[in-house]
């Protein structure tokens, strides 16, 4: 996509001229959904007659997915030599999902930390005793709604049509899903629900009273927090998870997936509003508008991967079947309906969700079986193969749905570099078309990253090019120390922000304003030629301020270290590989020649670096020389959120930080596959 114009950028009109792209017709998301279905069917058990990852909390949604697969495929007259046409196993699954297990009457034994109601769905195909949760209910009701429309090509008998009427009927109708009954702000479900109920029943009253009801509550949430509350978005329109929690709680710092997944109720508001749901008043619907802009610009990446936070740290952190729930979102946005921002932020949301299809197609095994359930290898909270199965289910089931919303037949575009920034947070996500990469100032605690400084660098495919998130020294940033060598201050450290009194993070420079923390309800999310960020960091006798600049080509990164004390400081900025044995620093000299740094040389004679990592890396070009400025090399070790970092490059610049002489640095960063791309980008 060519560039906005300025004048357009300023007014934060996100009107653009798109370059000819090339859009998914319905033909490439069947052809997606089938190549994954053929993974998938190595859990096919012929004697059960269903899917079977042998998981008491993956077995119901697994089939529940694969029945939405199998229905909606049949809904579009799919011929039979499409994997993703499986009308036997429909039929089987859909009568398996309204009998006990997985239905169940009563609770009688619940499970620890589940969400025990009836009627509903437990996780388990033939085990009452298994964990309840919403989850559960609403892919069921999903599943069974698209198998009622498919109902005739499914050629479904009259026994299991009745019984998913009178499931789908007893459920929205039932204690735990009737409004108000609500659970945090998580509408998207009790969407679901009320959606296939009316679908099966053709009683519009669970649109038009419960799921009208839920979207106000929602709106109230937004608007009307109750005193000392955080309420469902920040001034900046970032998503909190507890919304009756303070603000400063840690799930509060932000969710992407969480986010995401309650965005994912623009799914079903446009269908509700045919049926005869009365609208949203219009400040409400331009409200959701302003918070999609936000969820697209924040969220995700031009990988068509989320730009991923989370207050939940690796409790959800890069969990595959986490992004199958967070691409629903991505669906309605590219549905194009009322609550979608702009025709334009249509079509960027259709290219994230393909991208999204490519990439993981990407991750899979060469000849069977599904991509991992963790997009990397984290360690704290590790997920099973039968998670995975989940995870591609419900990826494979997006495309389908993308396909019956009439997402396949819309334009797609290649989105422009976007950002968004939470004055309330400093978080600042940035996308564009070369790299992505976040700033996360203040994170409450939720995880072990953060600062002011970079805290990951990813390339366009989403392979890690410096970091995943990490401490020093893996991780982007200053360290400053004393005389005898002990560290003093370190900027890849989360700030204080003394209860929202202190903004560690500032916008200097954005199309779209540069915000505070006190303004009310506006994102600043959208398109931008160049961005500038400012952090500060102060303690033990010492400042650091990074400034960075973002382009959608390069990153220029500028460092001003400062004592406050008589006694002199040294200080050193560091720039992190990943890939363990598979990453190495080169320095590329005057000459072009490039040479492994592997022990410690002067910077004088050195042009620029590369940062090689075990399938990218980026180049770094100093633009200011400090005399006397050393680099070597640090070897960091495993951290929990940087299981397998490369090298760090430390270009150590002076021991003579003093109150009258500070020390400057910059440097540029610019993504770099190769050491010929390196020295093409320092040139």
């Amino acid at each position: 996509m060519r560039p906005l114009l300025a004048g357009a950028l300023c007014a934060g009109v996100l009107a653009a001229v798109p370059a000819p792209a090339q859009a998914w017709d319905e033909g490439q998301y069947w052809g997606f959904a089938d190549r994954l279905q053929k993974r998938l069917d190595d859990s096919w058990n012929t004697r059960l007659d269903r899917y079977n990852a042998g998981s008491p909390s993956v077995d119901t949604m697994l089939n529940a997915n694969e029945l939405l697969i199998h229905s909606a495929a049949a809904l579009r007259g799919l011929p039979p030599s499409h994997p993703a046409r499986a009308d036997a196993r429909a039929r089987s699954i859909a009568l398996q999902l309204t009998q006990t297990p997985p239905w169940i009457e009563t609770v009688t034994d619940p499970l620890p930390g589940s969400q025990p109601h009836a009627p509903g769905w437990v996780g388990s195909m033939h085990s009452i005793r298994s964990g309840q949760h919403l989850v559960v209910d609403g892919e069921v009701t999903d599943g069974l709604a698209m198998a009622w429309k498919a109902r005739d090509a499914l050629k479904l008998d009259d026994n299991t049509r009745t019984l998913i009427v009178d499931r789908l009927r007893r459920v929205a109708l039932g204690p735990y899903w009737r409004y108000p009954t609500l659970r945090l702000n998580q509408i998207n479900w009790y969407a679901e629900v009320y959606s296939a109920a009316a679908d099966a029943t053709s009683d519009m009253s669970y649109l038009q009273r419960d799921f009208r009801g839920q979207l106000l509550a929602l709106i109230r949430s937004i608007r009307y927090p109750k005193p000392g509350t955080a309420g469902t978005l920040g001034p900046g329109m970032q998503f909190h998870y507890s919304p009756s929690s303070p603000p400063r709680a840690q799930l509060n710092v932000d969710s992407a997936e969480y986010a995401n997944i309650v965005a994912s109720t623009n799914r079903f508001y446009d269908a509700a509003v045919a049926r005869g749901m009365r609208p949203l008043p219009p400040a409400d619907e331009a409200l959701l508008r302003r918070w999609m802009t936000r969820v697209l610009a924040g969220y995700w990446t031009h990988s068509g991967y989320l730009n991923w936070d989370t207050g939940f740290s690796f409790g959800r952190w890069h969990q595959t079947k986490k992004l199958g729930l967070a691409q629903q979102a991505l669906i309605g946005m590219a549905a194009g309906g009322r609550l979608t921002p702009s025709s334009q932020e249509s079509a960027w949301a259709k290219w994230f969700l393909e991208r999204g299809f490519e990439l993981y197609e990407r991750r899979l095994p060469p000849d069977e079986g599904v991509a991992p359930g963790l997009f990397f290898p984290l360690t704290p909270h590790p997920q099973s193969d039968k998670q995975a199965l989940l995870g591609a289910a419900r990826i494979g089931a997006n495309a389908a749905r993308a396909v019956i919303a009439g997402v396949a037949g819309r334009p797609d575009a290649k989105p422009p570099s976007l950002y968004s920034f939470d004055p309330a947070t400093g978080r600042l996500a940035v996308t564009t078309s070369r790299y992505n990469t976040a700033i996360t100032a203040v994170t409450h605690g939720a995880y072990p990253y953060g600062g002011i400084d970079l805290a990951r660098l990813f390339d366009s495919e989403q392979e890690v090019a410096g970091t995943l998130g990490a401490r020093q020294p893996a991780s982007f940033g200053v360290v400053v120390r004393n005389r005898s060598g002990r560290t003093r201050l370190v900027t890849a450290r989360p700030a204080n922000d003394d209860g929202g009194r202190r903004r560690p993070l500032r916008l200097l420079r954005a199309p779209l304003g540069v915000g505070s923390a006190g303004t009310p309800l506006r994102p600043f999310a959208g398109p931008f030629k160049s961005l500038r960020v400012s952090g500060m960091a102060r303690g033990n006798g010492a400042s650091v301020r990074s400034t960075y600049t973002f382009r959608r080509k390069e990153i220029v990164g500028d460092w001003t270290v400062r004592a406050s004390t008589r006694n002199p400081r040294s200080a050193e900025v560091l720039f992190p590989s990943y890939g363990g044995d598979q990453a190495a620093v080169w320095a590329i000299l005057q000459s072009g020649e490039a040479v492994r740094v592997e022990t410690a040389r002067p910077l004088q004679g050195i042009r620029g670096f590369w940062i090689q990592s075990a399938k990218t890396g980026y180049a770094v070009f100093p633009l200011d020389r400090v005399k006397g400025s050393v680099v070597k090399i640090i070897q960091p070790k495993k951290q929990a959120s940087a299981p397998n970092p490369g090298p760090t490059l430390s270009v150590w610049l002076t021991r003579r930080v003093t109150r009258k002489r500070p020390v400057m640095f910059s440097a540029k960063l610019a993504i770099a596959r190769s050491v010929d791309e390196a020295k093409a980008a320092l040139r």
